[in-house]
């Protein structure tokens, strides 16, 4: 073999050497599609930072996104194995997979406006109001929420979060239940009343719900596990979610 052959046949060797090698360290997750805890790309994502700060830890994995999965559609494509993540994830039985360590925390809140002065400290003070929440909320809180809706003035759910967020800011409802982060993001995209994060009281009356990534094998699980440990124990988790409380003009 003549040596210019020779060395274009190692060079040739390494260079499918190099390339497998950066496709065995590279992995899809795809993501949910609700703002501002996931969104389409180049945008921020609370939920996608924490998966980068995990990752951050673990620096021979290259991720590749999919963004603005709908729940049903990232459960069909993880058990497809079209994908080797979703997130999120809420229960085992969904998937054939695993789930790794719950890593995204859900603020589901009872929010009103501040000038209304109500007490709020429980799930029943919900009684004789007026409440509007999310699709399929009676369903999804608890027996406690559902009788208490039941005997309120008016309930009502909605498909879109910016709904809740015009007839909370209009006075047209006493109380909207959902996602605290969810709402803070529908509020800044309606601005017509001059209300700010600040005009709104926060109560804290639901239990903390959290999600997790699927993924097709178990050794990607037990690695992400081992990297959310370090990250949360570095306190750089629990910054995240201050971080967006903070872009979306909440104080506490």
């Amino acid at each position: 073999m003549k040596k210019n052959t020779k060395l274009a046949y190692y060079i040739a060797l390494i260079a499918i050497l190099f390339t497998f090698n950066i496709q065995a360290k590279s992995l899809t997750i795809a993501l949910g599609n609700f703002e501002p805890l996931f969104s389409e790309k180049n945008k921020p994502a609370l939920f996608k930072d924490l998966i980068d700060g995990v990752y951050s830890y673990i620096p021979n994995r290259n991720i590749n996104y999919h963004y603005m999965f709908s729940n049903a559609r990232l459960v069909r494509e993880l058990n497809a194995k079209s994908i080797d993540g979703a997130a999120n994830i809420f229960s085992k039985n969904e998937i054939h997979g695993c789930l790794t360590q719950p890593i995204f925390a859900y603020s589901d809140v009872a929010i009103s406006l501040k000038s209304k002065y109500y007490t709020i400290n429980s799930v029943s003070d919900l009684k004789e109001k007026s409440v509007v929440s999310y699709q399929r909320a009676i369903l999804l809180l608890g027996s406690e929420y559902k009788q208490a809706v039941l005997r309120s003035k008016h309930y009502k759910e909605v498909a879109q979060p910016l709904e809740q967020a015009k007839l909370l800011s209009n006075g047209m409802v006493d109380v909207s239940i959902g996602d605290k982060y969810i709402f803070l993001h529908s509020l800044k995209n309606y601005a017509k009343n001059g209300l700010t994060p600040n005009d709104f009281e926060i109560h804290d009356i639901f239990p903390p719900v959290a999600s997790s990534i699927g993924f097709n094998e178990q050794k990607l699980c037990d690695e992400f596990d081992q990297a959310l440990l370090k990250y949360k124990n570095s306190g750089k988790y629990q910054l995240v979610y201050q971080k967006y409380l903070n872009k979306l003009g909440f104080s506490q």
